[in-house]
């Protein structure tokens, strides 16, 4: 492993250059296939709905078996076939619309084949990086990696909307198929040797679905990282739902400045990602980790101030702080896990935390839809930050709390 930082590291630099361009494209087809059925195809919101929920539904679906299947090979190959899966998934599109055979029901599929191919590959990803930087520099390639994903979504859909301006929705979705292919080929490229359970290990699935919550439920540190990912996105999900309301119906804002305040809010992100190594390095990362969320029950807490004129300002300060702590958090978070997790179960404790948090999106974005039709939006927002102080409380009473350093919690062995 070459010295001088990270950049040096072709290994790493060839997966960070894959997964950058790899985010963006993905952020086209976030704009891009919907579009494709509203515009395209006329969908009715119903059939729109099914297509946007196809994608997602796979964590809940597959997310733990995945999991397990992550354990019993070599990631790196499943990492390749998921990309080249979602290259040719997503290339059916344009290929049906020009045949002019395209169909809400095609449209749903594609969106169901790469979710199910994203879990895989979402769930290889963190498992194989371990092999690819050592452990000692996870945090500073998950910050990497993670400021990506952050101007990729910022310059994501601008993008996105750019192409499908000039090339229509259908051939939009080229743009991804193209970055999927880009990050099989980089990934092709590396050569970190990675370590698989033999197979006289390996038992039913059932055994080893078992064995990876059992882990996950019965281990004070990842139950604590499952119950406060649950936390945090069930507030987050419940906002992005009633969002728009607070802000258009409420505040009274027009659809524009509301795009501008969520794209210089997710710019937040960006900075946690720059600072997330750099915070670890002077405070230790079990630290950073227990008090990032604490930061997002303030920015939280300024959000249902916002106003319009200068009451935007708690909007914009509120939306930094949540974003660059909650960031801050993730990197570090996802670093701690592959650190203190045996290398044999990593594969399903990724999944089982994931499962966990995602599953809580969707469970608060109806508590929320609930609340906001009995009380004002506002209250909702208000209600929903008030939560967050659930996440640090749990962080701070785990081992985590006891610690400066994920180093000091030694991995358990069952």
């Amino acid at each position: 492993m070459a010295g001088g930082g990270l950049w040096r590291d072709r290994d790493f630099a060839l997966l960070w250059t894959g997964q950058t361009v790899s985010e963006f494209g993905s952020m086209v087809t976030l704009i891009a296939l919907p579009l494709v059925a509203v515009v395209g195809l006329r969908a009715t919101p119903f059939e729109v709905g099914l297509v946007t929920a196809a994608s997602s539904v796979a964590w809940l679906v597959v997310g733990l078996p995945a999991g397990v299947w992550v354990d019993r090979v070599r990631r790196r190959p499943l990492m390749i076939w998921a990309d080249l899966g979602r290259a040719v998934a997503l290339a059916t599109v344009p290929a049906a619309w020009a045949l002019d055979a395209l169909t809400v029901g095609q449209l749903i599929g594609v969106a169901a084949i790469t979710g199910l191919l994203t879990v895989l590959f979402d769930v290889a990803y963190p498992v194989y990086l371990p092999a690819v930087v050592g452990r000692d520099r996870l945090i500073e390639a998950n910050g990497k990696l993670q400021a990506s994903a952050s101007v990729a979504g910022i310059g994501g859909p601008g993008l996105g909307g750019l192409l499908v301006q000039l090339a229509g929705a259908p051939f939009a979705l080229l743009a991804d198929a193209v970055s999927f292919v880009f990050s099989a080929l980089t990934v092709v490229g590396v050569r970190a040797v990675e370590e698989v359970a033999h197979r006289s290990d390996r038992t039913s699935l059932r055994a080893d679905l078992s064995d990876g919550l059992r882990y996950v439920l019965r281990h004070p540190f990842p139950r604590t990282l499952a119950l406060a990912g649950a936390t945090a996105n069930f507030v987050f999900g419940g906002y992005e739902a009633v969002s728009f309301v607070f802000l258009a119906r409420e505040v009274g804002l027009a659809g524009g400045l509301i795009g501008l305040l969520f794209g210089v809010g997710t710019a937040g992100g960006l900075v946690g990602a720059l600072l997330a190594n750099r915070l670890a390095g002077r405070f230790g990362d079990a630290r950073v980790v227990t008090l990032a969320p604490a930061v997002s029950v303030v920015g939280g807490l300024l959000v249902p101030l916002t106003g319009r004129g200068a009451g935007l300002a708690w909007y914009l300060a509120g939306s930094l702080l949540v974003n660059a702590s909650i960031t801050v958090f993730n990197v570090c978070m996802r670093s701690a896990v592959q650190i203190s997790t045996p290398p044999r179960l990593l594969g399903r404790t990724v999944a089982s935390i994931r499962l966990f948090s995602r599953g809580a999106l969707p469970l608060g974005a109806v508590t929320a839809g609930v609340l906001a039709s009995v009380l004002a939006a506002r209250t909702t927002v208000a209600v929903l930050m008030a939560l967050l102080v659930v996440t640090p409380v749990l962080l701070r009473l785990s081992p985590l709390g006891r610690v400066r350093r994920t180093e000091q919690l030694a991995p358990s062995s069952s």
